[in-house]
């Protein structure tokens, strides 16, 4: 468990993911906060507008450098000039795929297809962590089910 997600996927698949590199040389730059209206202004960006991300602005699928030079001069601005404002680099990898499905979903989940197989993020309350995990089989050997054990640590 790693910043309260939890990935479900096969072995082989999961060796596939790109977690920070891109998978299509493209990457989007997000922003939010109190300076954002401003800053949108003063950047010419325009509203996300996308499931789960209400009052996100945005630049999108941008070449990575033209992105980290957006981003860099987003988060400069909003240094040198005190403004309250999130900014966000998202390289669009494996991890930004499935974070994009998860911030749309009202369950909060997501998946992405990844070496063949469908992989699952799901957020949790839990945090970081190391949680039991348990394969229930049938009798022939299959699984049947995957359940994580959240609880405290003692």
């Amino acid at each position: 468990m790693d910043w309260a997600r939890v990935l479900f996927g096969d072995v082989d698949a999961l060796s596939a993911w790109q977690h920070d590199e891109p998978v299509d040389g493209l990457a989007d730059v997000a922003f939010w906060g109190a300076a954002a209206p401003e800053a949108a202004a003063t950047f010419a960006a325009p509203e996300l507008g996308e499931p789960g991300e209400d009052g996100i602005r945005w630049w999108a699928a941008l070449p990575v450098s033209e992105a980290m030079d957006r981003a860099r001069a987003l988060s400069r601005w909003k240094d040198e000039t005190g403004r309250r404002m999130a900014v966000d680099f998202r390289p669009h990898s494996h991890h930004w795929q499935i974070m994009r499905e998860v911030r749309a979903s009202h369950v909060e989940a997501g998946s992405v297809e990844l070496g063949g197989a469908q992989v699952l993020c799901a957020m949790t309350t839990w945090g970081d962590g190391f949680f039991p995990v348990i394969a229930d089989l049938h009798s022939s050997g299959d699984l049947l089910a995957v359940r994580v054990r959240f609880s405290p640590t003692r």
